[in-house]
């Protein structure tokens, strides 16, 4: 995968690849149109674009991202069907084009970053959801372009590439507030390298901050705090339930438009994904405790109370050490094994790909970690080992809410790239800096 002639069979095969993948992804969003699976989340996504900058508490404790995304796209298509399955279609195909561009300006030849494309263009649980109206459409989208911005900043400096490498992760952690550690990752890791001048950092904050403004007000107004990223209280508060089922009942400040229009008080009703599935089947029956019975909790929050009531009931279902740690058991097996929703749930073709295909996330993820730990054993230190495994562990550790296989998506192109990237230093010899030219970086398309 080192060879760079347009004259390879490598570079031959991975450009066929490529080909067909993007033709299979646009086919994938044509047959099986967004339009048609607006139910559970998909609608509150749908009508929160609708009611865009209202939207009540759904609106205003949801991230922004990706409500502004469907706004725009509700406005452009006019709500045509065709229009909406084009736009996904496009989307889709774009997504892993933005790897190969951070692949090549990270210094990837290019044979191997066409690889890393056809890689992550060809991996059905990377495809089937852009025939959903979910926030992952996007995110994945985001944080591909903010990785190029990253390689970018890394490559040639400058306040411009600054501001537009700040930019583009904030953006992606207003689509996704998950993606914070890897967005503090790339940060870090870019202050260290370019050692980056005082003023570009004030003026980096003071974007990142005109780009929380909105959703903070709006998070202010509706719910009665600040939550510029999200309201996190709910999904915490969910995991230390126990619950298989969780009923909040929210009561809007006077005058705010509730959840429900037809009712004073608006009633959601939530039940992860993961309640209803065995992660491990055939091989075992194995579910969450959780999953066995019809367990209920439920809780009151008024918003003129601001984050009150969301701490009490936080703090109401406080438990032992014992019981965290069999939560964060079952949180990294769902995490490794578990399926995506909704794309294995529609009974369609290719979400019984996603489901079949989930089996290829843990030994990946083992594969990866062992190839990365050599690589940081032989002294080679690189931003995609280093950032793959730190946000892997982050993600795959975390026990602040109950995973779910769609959760683990931000972390899947990073680790193919890594594949690839650690795959390609190694037929390159054992030398201490990654292989690159800079006339190829600079030749990148």
């Amino acid at each position: 995968m080192t060879d760079t002639s347009k004259h390879s069979i490598y570079y031959k095969l991975a450009i066929a690849l490529i080909i067909a993948a993007s033709c299979f992804r646009v086919f994938i969003c044509l047959v099986h149109n967004p339009m048609d699976y607006i139910w559970s989340d998909m609608a509150r996504h749908w009508t929160s674009g609708q009611h865009f900058p209202r939207g009540g508490y759904s609106g205003a404790a949801d991230p922004i991202g990706y409500q502004v995304y469907v706004f725009l796209l509700q406005k452009i298509t006019g709500y045509n069907e065709l229009l909406v399955g084009l736009a996904s279609a496009l989307m889709s195909v774009l997504m892993p084009w933005t790897y190969y561009r951070a692949a090549r300006d990270f210094g990837l030849r290019k044979a191997a970053a066409l690889w890393a494309w056809a890689l992550i263009a060809w991996t059905p649980s990377l495809s089937v959801i852009y025939h959903f109206i979910m926030p992952e459409t996007l995110l994945l989208f985001l944080e591909g372009i903010a990785l190029w911005m990253t390689a970018r900043y890394l490559r040639r400096g400058g306040t411009r590439a600054f501001l537009l490498f700040v930019f583009f992760w904030t953006l992606t952690c207003l689509t996704k507030p998950t993606l914070g550690p890897l967005a503090v990752i790339c940060f870090l890791w870019v202050w260290w390298k370019k050692r980056t001048p005082l003023r570009d950092l004030a003026g980096a904050a003071v974007l990142a901050f005109l780009m929380l403004l909105p959703q903070a007000f709006r998070s202010k107004v509706e719910l009665g705090f600040y939550a510029p990223l999200a309201n996190t209280w709910l999904t915490r508060i969910y995991l230390r339930s126990g619950a298989r089922r969780f009923y909040l009942h929210f009561y809007a400040a006077h005058g705010v438009q509730p959840v429900n229009p037809n009712m004073q008080d608006a009633e959601l009703i939530i039940s992860s994904p993961s309640c209803f599935i065995r992660p491990l089947e055939p091989l075992s029956g194995w579910a969450m405790r959780r999953a066995w019975g019809d367990s209920k909790a439920s809780v009151m929050i008024y918003a003129e109370h601001g984050e009150r009531d969301w701490k009490e009931a936080f703090d109401r279902y406080d438990h032992d050490p014992h019981e965290w740690l069999a939560q964060w058991r079952e949180n990294v097996i769902l995490f490794l094994f578990s399926q995506s929703w909704p794309e294995s749930f529609g009974g369609e073709w290719d979400g019984h790909l996603e489901y079949r295909a989930r089996w290829m996330w843990a030994p990946l993820i083992l594969v990866v970690f062992v190839l990365d730990v050599r690589e940081l054993v032989r002294r080679r230190f690189h931003l995609i080992p280093i950032a793959t495994l730190l946000f892997t562990l982050a993600l795959g550790l975390q026990n602040a809410l109950i995973a779910e296989g769609r959760y683990r998506k931000p972390v899947e192109p990073l680790l193919l790239l890594n594949l690839v990237w650690v795959l390609s230093s190694s037929k390159a010899g054992n030398a201490s800096e990654h292989p690159s030219v800079s006339a190829e970086v600079s030749e990148a398309v």
